[in-house]
């Protein structure tokens, strides 16, 4: 029933914009998130346990192999544009797994992204390994405010990712970016289930005291959770927001693939009410060249690393991406 209940509330958003002609709208955002496993830099940082992605590893993490991965997501991003997105490149990008600014300023220097116009929204979070998370946002915004929310669970020793909060402004639209990557399943789902209701609490208190209920609030990132799992299902997604990846009408059959199961452990969440936004289509981006399939007939994501194993594939996790339209009032 409640599945039941989620298609009626979220259809009229999904076919508004297939009932409307197109001359009412006067600008159409893509909007995408992706984990681009492991971007290291082949730099130690006396500060972060990194030396498993150093030339002397057991990786053998090298300039080659670097440039090689950043060349990979090039040809990630180069189809997603091409074929979800008219050649354009995205107006607003999540990523998470980033060592540092270095390697975003890197990636951004590939061909797919010449003549780019974007604002790198990143700080270096308290994660041990040092990885963060970054917002990437173009100049059709713009941007009010960066806050980095820091997730202090007084019941864990070991710290996780800061949530990157970008406030944005968009024609006369208030737009509240939340860029997430949650504690992993370490342990298992159910050992670990507490650290992610941790966070979820952390950010749903946060859009609670900070945001309005005019804004348009855009939730994306790894959850390390599933949509009907307690950290999203009982406690972040509310009335006022859709998870889009419990839609049927998302394309795809999951963004990361378990022992051969697929499910959504990154997802798009968004405001539920806000009329000038409509979607068009969402959902994980996958195409034949980024998947690997093993002896047992089961298709992966094409990986860098299995262990200390070089593949020299993608990423582990696919993108998951929002296309939608602004509609004049």
């Amino acid at each position: 029933m409640k599945r039941l209940i989620f298609f009626l509330t979220i259809t009229p958003f999904l076919c508004f914009s297939q009932n409307t002609n197109s001359d009412n709208f006067y600008d159409e955002l893509f909007l995408m998130f992706y984990n681009v496993e492991n971007l290291f830099d082949t730099i130690d940082n006396p500060n972060t346990k990194d030396e498993e992605f150093l030339p002397l590893s057991e990786k053998k993490w090298d300039s080659y192999r670097y440039n090689y991965k950043l060349n990979q997501l090039e040809k990630v991003f180069n189809k997603i544009i091409e074929k979800e997105n008219e050649k354009n490149i995205p107006d607003i990008i999540g990523l998470c797994e980033i060592e540092n600014k270095l390697v975003i300023e890197d990636l951004l220097k590939t061909d797919v992204f010449k003549n780019h116009n974007y604002s790198i929204i990143h700080k270096q979070s308290p994660d041990g390994r040092g990885i963060d998370c970054a917002l990437l946002v173009n100049s059709k915004f713009e941007v009010l405010q960066n806050d980095f929310i820091q997730i202090n669970n007084p019941k864990e020793s070991r710290k996780t990712r800061d949530i990157v909060y970008s406030r944005l402004k968009f024609k006369n639209q208030i737009i509240n970016v939340f860029v997430n990557h949650w504690p992993s399943r370490w342990g298992g789902q159910e050992a670990s289930n507490h650290k992610r209701v941790f966070v979820a609490k952390v950010l749903r208190k946060y859009i609670d005291e900070n945001t309005s209920q005019n804004d348009f609030n855009l939730i994306m990132g790894d959850f390390n959770d599933y949509p009907s799992n307690e950290s999203l299902d009982e406690i972040l997604v509310k009335d006022d927001l859709i998870n889009l990846m419990s839609s049927n009408q998302v394309s795809g059959k999951g963004s990361y693939n378990y022992r051969g199961n697929w499910n959504w452990l990154d997802q798009i969440i968004i405001s539920k009410e806000i009329s000038s936004f409509k979607s068009i289509k969402f959902g994980a981006f996958e195409e034949d060249f980024m998947m690997y399939t093993n002896k047992k007939g089961e298709v992966y994501p094409n990986r860098s690393y299995g262990g200390k194993n070089w593949y020299g594939g993608y990423s582990d996790h696919l993108p998951v991406f929002l296309k939608m339209s602004y509609l004049i009032k």
